[in-house]
């Protein structure tokens, strides 16, 4: 087995994918390339791009990767990814083991980390980086590498590109690879056919104030420097360049110029706007909104490979919401106004946030009903479609769930359902959303053995399932660290009482007939 194969890099494509029946696409998943040596019987060693040992980084990697090795060993190369909410990579999570160099058990089950393998450059005491792609993924795939935490890529044919696009915008994925089936592996080098194609994206942003060309002429306008309201006011997210035509447009913001930069946050502290952006901005009022193509943001939430489109009325666009890691947990259930973007040019990062709406009372046999949502549909079988590729046996379970969830939402709101249905309908809701947000949700069902079967025992509709997305989506999903949240059915006064306890507060309590008897009222 070689010492070392310097990793094959992609080649920065014209933004556009090939087409033809010889091209595949897959996800470029946000992580750390890794290049893995497998030699049973000695040991196993991980690589990072720059030839930098992780071995010690990942210890659990190595019994799934000696026990699908042959006896000649293999050569590995692929992505190193922690998964978060939506089931969607998170290099924020990756830093937390990346930055330890032993990590306890602990640390092992709070951030998991997936090996998700492409090539096969060497197998069984033979090169195969000569080999067509097409040859290297057979032999690949027959490793039988399908379960957590070492994981085959799944590339589709170019035709699926639209449905690979729909799943990197969701996922907050910043690139898609494009790979000819003839091609070869060139060790440390670039190939025309290995392409990187980046996602781009486009989304509402508000100009906070501008850098200028030559700080002796502070009214020419070389970048914006923009923002994305939040409660606490206005984020900054990174700045673009303007040119031409866009530089002469962005003049009225010289009306606007004000003393203090209109973002959150100190100049130079965390997330706020870096001192070397800061030092010769000239700041304005946070009027003028507009629209920046980019492909995904950095770590530290900056636009990516931004491009400004130019200014915007915010009422006429209709913006797509899309899972990134520096977007704050938003209520699911809130109205557009509350989530969206500005609904008009008058933004004020200095004005009070509106005050929150009065809790809705609850009634005294259980919680108001929440109707799931038509986006809540669409991102369970978005989870359930991502997982297809990646882990069709979870898949599987999820699409079960879902069908229970939706066997409930179905029913009309004044039929009556049973607990043992109106269970199966949580659990299916709890395993989509745990998938959806990793281990931000951790979530129980405990029934006593005693008080069941439940098919007898009347309930209305959405009647628990209710109480525990209120749960979710109230308590649970704006916390960064999330929360548990436990749901406990027990014999009580000739009937059954359901709890559902949440990390604040008191449970939710409903209180249920004998089995057989009717609902009241």
């Amino acid at each position: 087995m070689p010492d070392l194969v310097p990793p094959m890099r992609p080649s920065t494509g014209s933004g556009q994918p090939p087409n033809g029946p010889d091209w595949v696409v897959e996800l470029d998943w946000t992580g750390y390339r890794c290049i893995a040596y497998v030699e049973p019987g000695r040991r196993v060693r991980l690589l990072s791009a720059n030839d930098v040992s992780m071995t010690a980084a990942y210890p659990e990697l190595a019994e799934p990767l000696l026990r699908r090795s042959p006896p000649g060993g293999m050569v590995l190369d692929g992505t190193l990814v922690a998964r978060g909410e939506e089931h969607a990579a998170r290099a924020r999570l990756l830093k937390r083991r990346g930055g330890r160099f032993r990590p306890s058990e602990q640390h092992i089950a709070a951030v998991p980390v997936d090996f998700q393998v492409a090539d096969l450059l060497w197998l069984d005491g033979h090169a195969t980086t000569e080999l067509a792609y097409r040859d290297r993924r057979g032999l690949l795939e027959g490793l039988g590498f399908d379960a957590a935490p070492v994981w085959t890529t799944s590339p589709m044919p170019v035709s699926e590109l639209a449905a690979m696009l729909r799943i990197a915008d969701a996922k907050g994925v910043d690139a898609l690879h494009a790979r000819h089936l003839g091609s070869r592996y060139k060790p440390g080098g670039r190939s025309p056919l290995w392409l990187k194609v980046p996602v781009r994206r486009v989304r509402q942003v508000v100009v906070g104030g501008w850098t200028p060309t030559d700080p002796a002429h502070p009214d020419t306008i070389a970048s914006l420097l923009l923002g994305v309201p939040e409660e606490r006011g206005l984020r900054y997210v990174g700045r673009v360049g303007v040119a031409g035509e866009e530089r002469r447009r962005a003049g009225e913001l010289r009306a606007l110029r004000r003393s203090t930069p209109p973002f959150t946050g100190a100049v130079g502290a965390g997330t706020a706007v870096p001192a070397a952006h800061a030092r010769d901005a000239i700041w304005v009022r946070p009027r003028l909104v507009g629209l920046v193509e980019f492909t995904g943001f950095t770590a530290d939430g900056r636009l990516r490979l931004p491009r400004w489109r130019g200014p915007v009325d915010p009422r006429e666009v209709d913006e797509p919401r899309w899972a990134r890691p520096a977007d704050p947990p938003a209520r699911r259930d809130a109205p557009p106004e509350a989530t969206g973007p500005p609904k008009s040019s008058s933004l004020s990062s200095t004005s009070e946030p509106p005050a929150p709406e009065p809790a809705a009372a609850v009634p005294a046999d259980g919680p108001r009903e929440r109707r799931l949502e038509q986006h809540f549909f669409y991102n369970s079988l978005n989870t359930i479609g991502m997982l297809i590729r990646t882990d069709p046996t979870r898949a599987r379970e999820l699409l079960f769930g879902f069908a229970d969830v939706s066997r409930s939402a179905d029913l009309p709101e004044d039929a009556t359902s049973t607990l043992a249905r109106e269970l199966d309908a949580v659990r299916g809701y709890l395993q989509l959303e745990q998938a959806r947000f990793g281990r931000r949700l951790r979530a129980r069902v405990d029934v006593d053995p005693a008080a069941g079967p439940f098919d007898a025992v009347a309930v209305r509709p959405l009647q628990v399932l209710s109480a525990v997305r209120g749960i979710v989506q109230d308590d649970i999903e704006p916390r960064p660290d999330g929360g548990e949240l436990t749901v406990s059915v027990r014999p009580a006064d000739g009937g059954f009482r359901v709890e559902v306890q949440g990390p604040d507060g008191p449970p939710s309590t409903i209180v249920l007939p004998a089995a057989g008897a009717p609902l009241p009222g």
